[in-house]
């Protein structure tokens, strides 16, 4: 179907995406766009337009830049790039000159606009900052000259409405952290020059690592096989992958000193509450939990979902499920290490009062909330709302701790044992144990 930039290998056709790992639902979209730019007559004769512009935005190290360069390849235009440099006392200018060459030297061809969002100053909120205006009056200068913009942001809020709008932004594709089919291609992919032991379980990496970016990975996976050519093993093993996780991603250190049996006791039933709690809510969405202390913290452990939640509430009742866990066995009302999943707790309550108590946070009267003179009294109200409603989360969290006490005593021994338990870990947990679904 395409035109341009496709080449032969042993056979077969070659894509300038090809160089991008998973991502195939972007990569369609986009080639769907390149498409267009090459048999433009055959879009024409249906009456559809190239849409104006595209924006692909979403956390640092993705591979936005590299799926964009990848679209300017197989595109086969001519391209102008803008990127803001330190040191660039003229870069409104550069702005303005880069769209009029494009208008007037190159059609057909590309803009691209290269992280955005860091157009202007990033002390503050600069939405209405000279270089967004400039680049609004330059996409605006060239509309219907063959002329695309292409650009890319890590945060879309920086940016001002007016500016990514439809009309010059038609199309605007989050770029996410890699999850599933798409993460495991990237990890085989990172893998494939290494010598990994065969008896490491890639579900169990795969799940541990997942929604980490792109440039993580590597940098993980990388970091493993130091750690296995320095104890001068002949296989990166699966402690090697554990080890470089929990020090990439946890900042937990390699050395570190160990809580009393008591202390380490209570951290246990912490974790294993926030994670009894997600696996009853959401089977399979736990990938690894630990008793190791992260770089932010100086005690405590953590867990780490691989899954997404369904329902906001279940994110409340994970949060508030360590605490809950504590005060069951320990009747300890301010069990430290509780004071961030509280503090999660209520913002995700305050989230549901605010988009008027549709997701079954309770009913509250909002109708008050666009006149100033009330806003005191509103917010008092709503605070009291979200009181309530932590005491009512509170008591689902310990019911289904109770209803599921023998799941939470195997969970909370074996983390003690172990001290890090992995995906299959847990997963032999729920073999053997009745799990009872509680109604939230």
């Amino acid at each position: 179907m395409f035109k341009r930039n496709q080449k032969s290998f042993g056979g077969m056709s070659m894509s300038a995406f090809d160089k991008v790992i998973g991502y195939e639902t972007i990569k369609n979209e986009l080639m769907q766009i390149c498409d267009m730019v090459h048999n433009k007559e055959c879009y024409e004769a249906l009456g559809a337009k190239l849409p104006q512009g595209i924006l692909l935005y979403g956390d640092p190290g993705l591979g936005k830049t590299l799926i964009a360069k990848c679209f300017i390849e197989e595109s086969g235009l001519k391209s102008y790039v803008v990127r803001r440099n330190k040191g660039n006392d003229d870069f409104i200018s550069n702005i303005t000159e880069t769209f009029q060459k494009a208008k007037e030297n190159a059609a057909p061809c590309i803009v691209f606009l290269d992280d955005m969002d860091k157009f202007a100053n990033e002390d503050s909120d600069h939405r209405d900052a000279e270089e967004y205006v400039a680049v609004q009056s330059g996409i605006d200068e060239v509309k219907n000259c063959d002329v695309f913009v292409l650009a890319t942001a890590n945060e879309m809020r920086k940016l001002p409405e007016s500016l990514v709008r439809s009309g010059r932004f038609d199309r605007k594709i989050e770029v996410k952290r890699p999850t599933d089919k798409d993460a495991n291609k990237i990890i085989e992919h990172y893998l494939s020059d290494k010598k990994v032991s065969e008896a490491v379980n890639m579900e169990d990496l795969s799940k541990m690592i997942s929604y980490s970016s792109c440039a993580e990975l590597e940098t993980i996976l990388n970091e493993a096989a130091i750690s296995a050519a320095y104890k001068r093993k002949t296989d990166i093993e699966m402690e090697d992958l554990v080890k470089s996780v929990l020090r990439m991603i946890y900042d937990s250190p390699d050395n570190y000193t160990k809580a009393s049996a008591e202390d380490m006791k209570k951290t246990a039933l912490h974790e294993a509450g926030h994670l009894v709690v997600s696996e009853v809510l959401c089977p399979g969405s736990v990938g690894l939990a630990s008793l190791r202390s992260t770089g932010r913290d100086s005690t405590g452990g953590f867990i780490h979902r691989c899954k997404e939640l369904s329902r906001r509430p279940y994110y409340v009742l994970v949060s508030l499920a360590g605490k809950a866990a504590v005060e069951l066995y320990y009747c300890d009302t301010v069990a430290s290490g509780c004071r961030s999943d509280i503090y999660r707790a209520c913002n995700y309550i305050r989230d549901g009062i605010s988009e008027n108590a549709t997701l079954g946070f309770g009913m509250i009267d909002v109708s008050t909330r666009s006149f100033p003179e009330t806003s005191e009294n509103m917010n008092s109200r709503s605070e009291a709302v979200t009181h309530a409603e932590l005491e009512r989360y509170m008591r689902i969290a310990k019911d289904i701790l109770l209803k599921n006490r023998e799941f939470l005593e195997r969970v909370t021994a074996a983390l003690i044992e172990k001290e890090t338990l992995l995906y299959s870990d847990i997963r032999a947990l729920t073999e053997g144990t009745t799990i009872t679904e509680v109604a939230v």
